[in-house]
């Protein structure tokens, strides 16, 4: 992956939300990747600290090609957000 290339990226469907990024707090890096279930009420959303080499995997993986169906949200999830800390909660803390 090109370092200099960065691959935020958020899928939003009727099925499922998931995606990644960065934030950049006293110049360092935070790195995190977030998967969201929609609801009849509101859209629920966990966000997770992930590692630089978790960020560039994800990159290599993704979003050439993504499928926005609950399988993939699904697979994502479990690779990336899963066991991991949670350092954010809510879509408005994204943004």
């Amino acid at each position: 992956m090109d370092k200099n290339k960065d691959c935020d990226f958020r899928v939003i469907s009727n099925q499922v939300r998931f995606g990644c990024g960065y934030r950049t707090q006293n110049g360092k890096r935070q790195y995190f990747a977030w998967h969201g279930v929609p609801s009849r009420n509101d859209d629920f959303f966990t966000t997770s600290l992930i590692s630089e080499s978790e960020y560039d995997e994800i990159c290599d993986e993704y979003p050439e090609e993504i499928i926005a169906d609950r399988a993939t949200g699904e697979r994502f999830r479990s690779k990336y957000v899963d066991n991991h800390q949670v350092i954010l909660e809510g879509w408005n803390e994204l943004l």
